[in-house]
């Protein structure tokens, strides 16, 4: 039931109740002020529970009330029946059947629920007795027996459905609270593949900072804007993450930014941080963002990253396999900057490659030291510190990776470095055109690679 049926269904309960009280003032003489009374509270108490009135707690016990006034009644009464009391007895009946569906749906605990469907339904069971035993003549035992069996039928259905409409509600809140979860879950995974890899260039370049700071001040110096790019570029991505949480907010913040007519540059002469925050949850975080990914992280680090990646091989990409490639070249990229204080260049490589009998995109992230010279990068003045827990880096990115059908590795890669290798398979959609094929066999082997500096 819409809410918004709400105000319509109290103004039809209000007057079906006005005409009941008007009846009740009409034939309590003849039906009997006891029987008027517990038909009165029993439709009542049935109209403000089927239009949801919003009721005092001690009101909210009248379901009870009607049930065992109707009980009292029928052990209690003792004639005579008229034509006016058969009238009452079905007006209580249709009550008594409606109380019992929402009060059985909405009772807390199960136990509850069931002793109001056992109250409630012995309530309507014996109503048959109140009629059959006073008749003149009267009923047989076996016509009696019948309707009671009757009746009680009438309100095992009505408890039924009660209990049905009480289980799919119990199955929506929880489909809600698992939706709710995995919602929360990926909000935790966004933190930690976006917002963390930038924080962790801070820290490398405040850790480069310091160990300058020593030996050429100036240069130390120099680091401050890259420190400050980085730092903007996390508040960024967890601004962005914070705000996919409510998508009409997110909208509503737009227009805000949009209107702001803030476009004043920072000292540093990069855009202000709401503007960057904008541009960032814009973005649509996935491979065709590579060459950006890779010259942030050479601008905002110590180590430099160089893309191998032919033309056209990220065209065409399903926006799944996309997206997850990204997330895992952003992992490997943050897990150099923990992991690897040695490396002096990380390859970035993407091909379409044979895979179970299709083609795949297969990225590898692989970071390499100094070979030969002896030369070697500066190591950290200080460790990284260590986290209570783990992140949901590598392990979930290789769920992620088998539930599209592939693989991720990660292991020692040449004398001294690390490779995170992926392959994702792709749909025969995916496949680029014959234009994105012009290029020669030579040209393949030949092309150097791409450095972002």
């Amino acid at each position: 039931m819409s809410d918004r049926h709400l105000p319509i269904l109290r103004v039809l309960g209000g007057l079906l109740f006005l005409g009941l009280a008007t009846a009740a003032c009409a034939t309590a003489s003849t039906a009997g002020v006891a029987i008027v009374a517990v038909g009165l509270v029993t439709a009542g108490a049935a109209v403000a529970t089927a239009t949801r009135l919003p009721l005092p707690p001690a009101a909210r016990r009248w379901p009870w009330l009607a049930a065992a006034a109707s009980l009292v009644l029928t052990a209690c009464f003792q004639g005579p029946v008229v034509n006016a009391t058969g009238w009452w007895w079905a007006v209580e009946t249709c009550a008594l059947l409606a109380l019992l569906v929402p009060t059985v749906r909405r009772m807390n605990g199960r136990a509850g629920a069931i002793a109001c469907a056992t109250v409630h339904g012995a309530a309507v069971a014996v109503l048959p007795l109140r009629i059959g035993l006073h008749l003149t003549p009267p009923a047989t035992a076996a016509e009696i027996g019948v309707l009671c069996l009757f009746w009680s039928l009438l309100a095992a259905g009505a408890a039924a459905l009660g209990g049905y409409l009480r289980g799919q509600d119990s199955r929506r809140l929880q489909a809600l609270a698992d939706q709710r979860r995995e919602q929360l879950l990926e909000v935790a995974r966004d933190l930690h593949d976006f917002a963390s890899h930038d924080v962790m260039g801070v820290v490398v370049l405040v850790q480069a900072a310091r160990l300058l700071a020593r030996e050429d001040p100036e240069r130390a110096a120099g680091l401050l804007p890259q420190i400050e790019e980085a730092g903007m570029q996390a508040l960024a991505a967890m601004d962005r993450t914070v705000w996919t949480l409510n998508a009409q907010d997110d909208r509503d913040r737009e227009g805000d930014t949009a209107g702001s007519g803030d476009t004043s540059a920072e000292p540093s002469g990069r855009p202000p941080r709401a503007e960057c925050a904008a541009r960032t949850r814009d973005r649509q975080r996935d491979l065709g963002e590579l060459p950006a990914l890779a010259a942030r992280f050479t601008r905002t680090g110590t180590v430099p990253a160089r893309l191998d990646v032919p033309a056209g091989v990220l065209e065409g990409l399903p926006a799944q396999v996309s997206a997850t490639g990204y997330r895992i070249v952003m992992e490997s990229l943050t897990n150099v900057r923990r992991h690897a204080p040695a490396a002096v260049t990380v390859r970035i490589a993407a091909r379409r490659v044979p895979y179970g009998g299709g083609t795949a995109l297969h990225l590898t992230v692989a970071d390499t030291a100094e070979a030969g010279t002896g030369a070697r990068p500066a190591e950290r003045t200080s460790p990284l510190p260590e986290r209570s827990r783990g992140g949901l880096g590598l392990a979930g990115l290789t769920d992620r990776a088998k539930a599209l059908g592939g693989t991720l590795t990660a292991g020692p890669h040449g004398t001294a470095g690390w490779q995170v290798a992926a392959t994702l398979p792709l749909p025969d959609s995916a496949a680029p055109t014959s234009r994105r094929h012009e290029r020669t066999a030579a040209a393949r082997h030949t092309a150097p690679e791409e450095t972002v500096a």
